[in-house]
């Protein structure tokens, strides 16, 4: 089994030089993939990868 690095949302946002709300946003409309952990989500760094093909 292997494990995936992940990724809070304020992670990403200061990544991609974004907000916090927009990557929930992103989240929400399903365009970023990401998964609940406990009350917070958590974005792979497989799924911001596709995430940066698809947009970038």
């Amino acid at each position: 089994m292997e494990l995936m690095e992940l990724f809070t949302v304020r992670e990403v946002a200061a990544y991609l030089k974004t907000s916090r709300q927009q990557v929930r946003q992103m989240i929400h409309s399903g365009q970023l993939r990401a998964v609940l952990v406990g009350r917070e989500y958590r974005i792979s760094l497989e799924a911001l990868a596709e995430w940066l093909e698809g947009n970038g």
